[in-house]
């Protein structure tokens, strides 16, 4: 962490992103008074929304039938996911289902995706579903930040999804960050080269994942009430990028 300060001392500070500063404490007074210090994506959105970030349009539904009527007035494909304070890794037990194309696929969804969770957690607190649009496909990134006591909000990019765990493929920086900086953080990945395009296929859109990286960095910057935020996955694409799925906790 010293090295890491070391070399945010030798460079340039980053330039600002225009943020209604107003709004975004606005934002924090109902949070911190009825979300509790654990926030999901549903609760970030707004917060994520205010520093450019894009996320994916998430609705809730609190019965399978409420799940069905909302992916039609969404448009199919849709994903569903499990609404709990008390999950963290969602399909690890069994509270993800996508690709959806039908009211009665969503209908029959709902039913298993509370099913397997209830099975899997009985004593968690589910409060319904997440119906979320799809996506175009792309990579599944980690975008996560930490705060420490002494050397303030540090940010970790890297490979996510499911196999985060299993990949341990990250790279940390303080912030704020310069675009440079969040493109060093990007080619320092051990599977970088999957970014740039394999086999023929698309590179994702590197100035796009820049300015997310830089964006996210100066959110930790300036909302010291949070302790550690993790967008996974962040899906990057041809087409720029997107956050499927986050949480956070409020110190």
């Amino acid at each position: 962490m010293a090295l890491l300060a070391g070399r945010r001392h030798r460079l340039p500070e980053p330039a600002r992103y225009a943020v209604d500063s107003a709004k975004v404490r606005s934002m924090l007074r109902p949070l911190k008074a009825t979300q509790g210090p654990r926030l999901g994506l549903l609760a970030l959105a707004p917060l994520l929304g205010a520093y450019g970030i894009a996320c994916a349009v998430d609705q809730a539904a609190s019965t399978p039938r409420e799940a069905t009527v909302i992916a039609e007035r969404l448009g199919f494909p849709v994903a569903l996911k499990i609404l709990s304070p008390d999950i963290i890794h969602k399909t690890e037990v069994g509270g993800v289902m996508i690709g959806l194309n039908s009211a009665e696929e969503v209908s029959r969804g709902a039913d298993t995706v509370l099913g397997r969770t209830r099975s899997a957690c009985p004593t968690a607190n589910i409060a319904g579903l997440l119906v979320q649009p799809m996506v175009p496909p792309g990579r599944e990134l980690l975008l996560g930040m930490i705060r420490d006591s002494q050397f303030g909000p540090s940010v970790t990019v890297g490979f996510g999804g499911i196999y985060v765990e299993v990949l341990k493929d990250t790279v940390t920086r303080l912030a704020p960050l310069l675009p440079d900086e969040a493109l060093e953080m990007l080619d320092g990945l051990r599977m970088a080269p999957l970014l740039h395009g394999v086999r023929g296929e698309p590179p994702v859109n590197h100035s796009a994942l820049a300015d997310t990286i830089c964006r996210f960095a100066q959110l930790a910057v300036d909302v010291a009430e949070l302790r550690e935020i993790e967008l996974n996955p962040l899906v990057a694409s041809p087409s720029g990028v997107v956050v499927l799925d986050a949480r956070g906790a409020l110190e």
